[in-house]
């Protein structure tokens, strides 16, 4: 156990001390930009950030599948990169030609168009730090993974408070401090890994990238619905609301994301681990302790925000613009804990690479997630779309525990389900002002707790008897 959790560690220091930084950047930002150019800065950043994804088309998941039966990496990474890298290209040239009217739907203004532009190049920066990344990541070299994770959150600040000071103080300094930080941490990584991305002798080898996209194209088709599905919110605010509504939503965002951190961190490490673990055939208890153990820690910080919802927002924000972001922060971060617990129980389909279960499960969630964004947000703005999210997920988590159970890979759920449903009713519970909320929300969180008892009696077994148990 020792050994896990010293690997994890290593894993987490990145994502941790990365959160730490963008912490001291976002009340920075809620203080210094008014509540709609906040929402107008996020709402971009955050399609922005979600358009890699489509652009991968799956080659990213095919090269860590194939990472282990290939021992000339250079070779491998270049093949599942190139085609990333042209399909950017050709994204870049739609959206350059679109710039304008893509600005004024997402900028509120079209003369924007600029940013549109400028930020196809930080697109085609992030394709080639993915790959590079992965690299590291399924070399288990997690020290290095982390201090580059980190070295990206500290480029976006230095860049960031430089442009603070050069006196931009609405929302461009968000945008403009993400493009010009990712670039200036990125250029480290590059020379770091030159060799990687030296295409001198490249040839293409068109059996094994049908081989990539034989396994990546169907979990292209997921992960496009998985991105589809954390836009949902950000689309139907954007169409249907206005831009302090979607302040408010993504300032929430940003403090939920406390357990996102988790979820990065935990999900960093867990990949490489399960397939090694699978590999080696461990038992399945294994994989059940490491399930309760995610949800017992983050069911703590979950109703540890909840709880603390209002001196965090007045800390943050004195003046109390965005004190709103606390009737939905515990939504906002219900989705990262969903996803956190589902990446313990979805192994089945990982494993047996029934990969169309993906495609189902992602389907399955964003159907659930425009149906209510679309008859809530409207209506109720960022609550609206809060729930959304939370439901959207919990259908997430639900849809992959029982694919993956349909593969013959299972155990109990009763801890989880009974858990998750007694956050769901809280975060919605905290909405709006309540007589005796707190009071209701610790209820809440005491019998939570108690549901884990076992995981805690678990967990001293371990300590009492570590050689029956092999976390290495």
């Amino acid at each position: 156990m020792k050994h896990f959790i010293k690997r994890l560690a290593g894993f987490s220091l990145g994502p941790i001390l990365g959160a730490a930084i963008s912490f001291i950047l976002f009340p920075i930002f809620i203080n210094l930009l008014p509540v709609g150019e906040y929402g107008r800065a996020g709402g971009f950043q955050s399609l922005l950030v979600q358009l890699p994804t489509f652009i991968y088309l799956g080659l990213d998941q095919a090269y860590t599948r194939e990472f282990n039966h290939h021992e000339d990496k250079k070779y491998l990474i270049q093949q599942a990169m190139l085609p990333s890298l042209a399909m950017g290209a050709l994204v870049t040239l739609v959206m350059s030609f679109f710039a304008r009217p893509i600005a004024q739907w997402s900028l509120g203004n079209g003369d924007y168009y600029y940013i549109v532009i400028a930020s196809m190049g930080w697109v085609i920066i992030t394709i080639i730090e993915r790959f590079v990344q992965l690299h590291i990541r399924m070399e288990e070299r997690a020290l290095e993974y982390s201090l580059f994770t980190l070295s990206i959150k500290i480029g976006i600040f230095i860049a960031t408070l430089g442009l603070i000071f050069l006196g931009i103080r609405d929302f461009r300094v968000v945008i403009y401090g993400l493009l010009l930080g990712t670039i200036l941490a990125d250029s480290i990584l590059f020379y770091r890994y030159r060799h990687l991305l030296d295409f001198r002798g490249y040839n293409f080898d068109s059996s094994l990238i049908r081989q990539l996209f034989s396994f990546g194209l169907p979990i292209m088709m997921a992960v496009s619905l998985s991105a589809l599905l954390n836009l949902m919110d950000i689309i139907f605010l954007q169409s249907y609301s206005d831009f302090r509504n979607l302040g408010i939503y993504k300032a929430g965002s940003q403090l939920a994301a406390i357990l996102g951190i988790m979820k990065t961190a935990f999900t960093s490490f867990w990949i490489p681990t399960a397939y090694r673990w699978y590999h080696e055939e461990r038992d399945i208890k294994h994989y059940a302790y490491i399930s309760d153990l995610i949800l017992m820690f983050m069911s703590l910080i979950y109703f540890g925000l909840l709880l603390l919802k209002y001196p965090i927002t007045f800390v943050l924000n004195p003046s109390r613009e965005y004190l709103e972001l606390m009737y939905i922060v515990g939504l906002l971060a219900f989705p990262h804990l969903m996803y956190t617990l589902s990446e313990t129980t979805t192994l089945g389909i990982v494993f047996s690479k029934r990969t169309g279960y993906n495609v189902v499960v992602s389907l399955l969630s964003l159907i659930v997630s425009a149906t209510l964004n679309g008859l809530l947000t409207p209506t109720f703005g960022y609550r609206g779309a809060a729930v959304a999210s939370s439901v959207a997920y919990f259908v997430f988590y639900l849809a992959r525990t029982y694919f993956s159970w349909r593969t013959g890979f299972y155990f109990s759920q009763v801890k989880q389900l009974s858990v998750a449903t007694l956050m769901l009713i809280a975060g919605i519970m905290n909405l709006y002002e309540r007589p005796s909320i707190l009071l209701w929300t610790a209820l809440f969180a005491v019998v939570a707790l108690v549901i884990q008892i076992p995981t805690f009696k678990t967990t001293y077994q371990i300590y009492q008897a570590p050689d029956e148990w092999d976390f290495t």
